[in-house]
């Protein structure tokens, strides 16, 4: 904002668009990136002095575990998210159940950058995967994390109202914060 300029109006704030497309492996640099801001988000939940939320002597995050399988194994779909033709985040979709149950997706990783979350893009993008991918899902969700809690219960009920279940503690093997479970209707 430039000295005598007015604060941007609420309307101004909007976002008119919202999409989420399938990045082609040519863009994996493009989600490397977006994995360290995602990595630098979750950092604040990790104790000192656990290995976790540290970075490397160059002042990178250790890099995402398994993300070439995303253009190499069916059942995995990388997705970018943008806000009016900007990027603003990406979700990694998978078919591993938290659970141990029959599912056709899950949420792997859902990262929407900061400046994009009070403009609803994160919802608007998460129902149309919801929309887009139909079937039995599932969001597991980190324990430590109270609000991406709160954000997946209000989103997870408006794609499948009164039909969310969350079974508080996981499995307790293969994961132990919440997961949330649901299915949706047919693609648009």
């Amino acid at each position: 904002m430039t000295v005598g300029s007015s604060p941007p109006t609420a309307r101004a704030r909007q976002v008119a668009s919202v999409t989420a497309v399938e990045a082609p492996a040519a863009q994996r640099p493009v989600l490397d990136c977006l994995l360290q801001l995602y990595k630098y988000d979750f950092s604040e939940f990790a104790p000192i002095g656990s290995p976790y939320g540290e970075v490397d002597e160059e002042g990178r995050f250790a890099s995402y575990p398994g993300l070439d399988s995303y253009w190499r194994e069916s059942g995995r779909i990388p997705l970018l998210i943008r806000a009016d033709d900007h990027l603003a985040g990406f979700v990694l979709v998978h078919q591993w159940s938290a659970l141990g149950l029959p599912l056709d997706h899950g949420v792997a990783e859902f990262f929407v950058l900061r400046k994009y979350r009070r403009a609803r893009v994160g919802t608007r993008a998460a129902l149309l995967i919801f929309r887009r991918y139909p079937g039995r899902w599932e969001v597991p969700v980190a324990w430590y994390n109270p609000p991406a809690l709160a954000f997946w219960h209000k989103v997870t009920e408006e794609a499948a109202p009164g039909k969310v279940e969350e079974i508080a503690g996981g499995d307790g093997k293969r994961w132990a914060g919440p997961v949330l479970c649901f299915t949706t209707g047919t693609a648009v």
